[in-house]
């Protein structure tokens, strides 16, 4: 069995945990995060700024260039530790942008101020200001919230604890301020206060959920936002890259084929045509023989063309859209051919590489497979395209390099798609391709 699959890259977030314990588990975790993010966020805080203000008041008389360096990578050691701090507590995932390097061949000093000249060297260093503001802000709200949660049950212990330990002069309460009878002042307070917790207690699930997206949010901003445009870069990069190496196949395929096929039948076609002229008063009747073979020679010719044109855009996909592309393809495949595809408003450049994994997936099973049937299937999916096809052939089939998979893989992927196959021995083969329509 050989399956090769290029997946785009997705996000999968487990869902959430539910009940008390995961309800605990989060207030403490966040609790224990935000403390330690105040910790490391007055350290960071304290060394950064002092470093770039350092630097930035001796910048004119150079000494400034290095300690700003040191204060960049200070900041980017702190930034280092959130992302592991987020990811060990939080379970967020932060990844870490590349960092920028110097060019080939530079100097000592041009490599020492790299760092000076990468974006994310300057975004760790706000980050280190955002975060420790955050952290004062958020770790008192968030100890403040859970105590009030507590008083649910402390509040009304420590009002009864009191009313016997302090003289009676002292043990005013809630009840006694709004005017409530003496029989009734201490059943007052202590329901005011369970009632004050409920509220508490109530809400710091959804405070405690609030503060840790915030703080999920400012980190995955400030210190991952770059790598997800890098990737995005990267991506675009292969696909363009993909796509020079499918058109460059593509095109060496098709001259391979023009020569070794409709060009050897037009020379021939040629030279039976000089026959035909020197025969035609010698030798009539071998001259029609000749014509009779010219014209089934440029018959054979006209049929290897389209043939050769099912791997470009036919004009029947740009007038009758691509259901109908698909039917011809079905209707001049040697096997039987069932097509799933309904109308679908796709780009231009997605319906023709649909119409050309189809195309290709088609010929491999004819040539291959040794199939009695196949089932193409194209389906809309969120945002992308999907296309299967299925055969019930010997299976077996291989991504080998320069084969006819292997470029069907560069030219989905030169559309920042994805093309699996799944293909055991003996159980058929399913080609399947998913293809953004936004790329």
């Amino acid at each position: 069995m050989t399956t090769m699959t290029l997946p785009r890259t997705a996000d999968e977030t487990p869902a959430p945990a539910r009940g008390v314990g995961a309800w605990a588990s989060r207030i403490g975790r966040f609790l224990g995060y935000s403390f330690l993010a105040l910790v490391l966020g007055a350290i960071g805080f304290s060394l950064v700024i002092a470093l770039l203000s350092a630097g930035a008041a001796t910048v004119v008389v150079w000494v400034g260039l290095p300690i700003l360096v040191g204060g960049v990578l200070v900041a980017r050691g702190f930034a280092a530790a959130e992302r592991a701090l987020q990811s060990a507590i939080l379970g967020t995932h932060l990844p870490t942008p590349l960092p920028k390097q110097p060019r080939a061949g530079a100097g000592w000093v041009r490599r020492m101020l790299t760092p000076l000249t990468d974006p994310q060297r300057w975004l760790d260093s706000l980050w280190v200001l955002v975060n420790f503001l955050l952290a004062l802000i958020t770790f008192p709200l968030v100890i403040g919230w859970t105590l009030g949660a507590i008083a649910t049950v402390g509040g009304p212990v420590a009002t009864l604890i009191l009313e016997n330990v302090l003289p009676p002069e002292e043990t005013d309460g809630l009840g006694t301020l709004l005017g409530v009878p003496e029989p009734y002042v201490l059943p007052a307070d202590a329901l005011l206060q369970f009632l004050a917790g409920l509220f508490f207690l109530f809400t710091v699930g959804p405070v405690v959920r609030g503060l840790t997206a915030l703080h999920q949010g400012v980190g995955r901003g400030l210190l991952s936002s770059r790598h997800e445009e890098q990737q995005r870069l990267q991506r675009a990069e292969e696909s363009r890259a993909a796509g020079r190496s499918a058109e460059s196949a593509a095109l060496r395929r098709l001259e391979r084929d023009l020569h070794d096929g409709p060009q050897q039948r037009l020379v021939r076609a040629s030279m039976d045509l000089a026959r035909i002229e020197s025969l035609t008063e010698k030798d009539p009747e071998r001259a029609q023989a000749v014509l009779r073979e010219a014209r089934e020679q440029l018959g054979l010719t006209l049929d290897e063309l389209r043939r050769l044109s099912r791997g470009i855009a036919p004009p029947i996909l740009v007038d009758r859209g691509l259901p109908a592309a698909l039917a011809e393809l079905a209707a001049i495949s040697p096997l039987p051919v069932q097509v799933e595809a309904p109308e679908l408003d796709l780009p231009e450049h997605v319906e023709i590489g649909v119409y050309y994994v189809v195309s290709e997936a088609l010929t491999n099973a004819a040539k291959h497979s040794g199939a009695g049937s196949v089932v193409v299937e194209v389906a809309r999916i969120g945002e992308d395209v999907r296309v299967r096809i299925e055969d019930d052939g010997r299976g077996g089939a291989e991504m080998r390099t320069g084969g006819g998979l292997a470029g069907l893989a560069g030219r989905v992927a030169s559309l920042e798609g994805g093309l699996s196959v799944h293909s055991p021995e003996g159980d058929g083969t399913r080609v399947e391709a998913v293809i953004p329509c936004a790329s």
